[in-house]
């Protein structure tokens, strides 16, 4: 039986498109450059993990763009206040609370980003359980990572469902007895709740 729901945050419950995040920003070239330098750098990664702060990173991303070493530091430092909430799957989240799961999320996230989105969203708040990979220095698709949630909260993988926009994210955690479905969009989103709620 299914009794916890762990979620993803970046393309599940906050719309992640670095594209469209930077374009809001910048115009569309320098928004081209900036999604290259940042976001396609495998230092991108190690900021989810925690392993550099954001002071560090802009020193590392300004060496590919000295020129937009401004640019680099605006959207590192407020990125957050351009990603969108998906409405309609926290509003899934809401409805699987009210029905009884337990609700967890297990996110890629940078700290202090984070930090701004509880802040500016207090849907989090309906969350029993919150694992953050810069927060424990472990990142997704990493299986430790889950361990490590599993093991915080007493959790027992097959009365588990978790929700992630990656697929690889999704392969470790079915790998683990984790019943895992790929959410890449509310579709996908609202016909995995439908199957947990025929669980029951």
């Amino acid at each position: 039986m299914i009794r916890n729901c762990i979620f993803d945050v970046g393309g599940v419950l906050l719309d992640w498109n670095p594209e469209r995040i930077l374009t809001q920003m910048f115009d569309v070239e320098r928004a081209k450059k900036l999604k290259e330098i940042m976001m396609d750098s495998p230092y991108w990664q190690e900021l989810d993990r925690g392993s550099i702060s954001i002071d560090e990173a802009v020193d590392i991303f300004s060496k590919e763009a000295p020129a937009l070493r401004e640019e680099i530091t605006y959207a590192l430092n407020h990125f957050i206040e351009y990603l969108p909430v998906i409405r309609e799957n926290v509003e899934i989240a809401k409805k699987l609370k009210n029905e009884g799961f337990n609700l967890y999320i297990l996110s890629n996230f940078q700290k202090e980003g984070f930090e701004k989105a509880q802040e500016r969203y207090d849907f989090f708040n309906i969350f029993d359980g919150i694992v953050i990979s810069s927060r424990i220095k472990m990142i997704k698709p990493d299986r430790d990572i889950f361990e490590y949630i599993l093991e915080q909260y007493s959790l027992t993988p097959t009365e588990c469902t978790f929700f992630d926009d990656s697929e690889k994210n999704v392969e470790t955690a079915g790998d683990m007895g984790i019943n895992a479905f790929h959410t890449p969009n509310h579709d996908a989103m609202k016909a995995a709740c439908n199957k947990i709620m025929e669980k029951e």
